[in-house]
């Protein structure tokens, strides 16, 4: 690697690194403002499991408190992939690229996010259910969904998992290498 390009992954990586403590920040206040102030924040269009209507200020307080929780539980998996992102990333501006804790923290992002589907389908029925409940009899609902943005976030961590394996294969491959000369 040039000092060149080795300076540009420095940059590129710290960089990286403070966009996802910026989102390790921001995640979890968007997702309570939805939560609590679901009208006021329904500008932002930030989807939070596929909710729909179900979420608005009609629902009592209570309700949408047990419905945050439900989702604050697929959300501390994006926080445990972000935080592994940041570390990759500063691991990658200090030239780690291969490092053990490097690698870990890259397979650390895929498990993270592919949990995080999974997670936040499950947490979709009791989520649903709870927002409905105030509805009454004949009106209640649970729902499930599963979109193309869940395809592409369950692709990603397939894709970043394997990259992970080619990583470890290409490291060993390395330091057996280096035992021979």
């Amino acid at each position: 690697m040039t000092a060149d390009s080795a300076s540009n992954l420095s940059w590129l990586s710290r960089l990286m690194a403070g966009f996802s403590a910026i989102g390790l920040f921001l995640i979890p206040l968007l997702v309570v403002a939805t939560f609590v102030f679901p009208d006021k924040t329904a500008w932002l269009m930030f989807d939070v499991n596929h909710l729909g209507a179900a979420l608005t200020m009609q629902v009592p307080l209570p309700y949408r408190l047990g419905a945050l929780v439900c989702e604050m539980v697929p959300t501390a998996f994006t926080l445990w992939a972000l935080w592994s992102l940041r570390q990759l990333f500063l691991k990658y501006a200090q030239g780690e690229v291969f490092s053990t804790a490097a690698l870990q923290y890259l397979n650390n992002v895929a498990a993270a996010l592919f949990a995080s589907v999974v997670v936040g389908f499950a947490m979709q029925a009791p989520i649903s259910f709870l927002l409905t409940w105030p509805l009454g009899p004949g009106h209640r609902a649970i729902s499930l969904s599963f979109g193309s943005g869940d395809v592409a976030t369950l692709f990603m961590a397939g894709v970043m998992l394997v990259i992970a394996r080619v990583m470890v294969e290409a490291r060993r491959m390395a330091d057996e290498n280096a035992k021979f000369i």
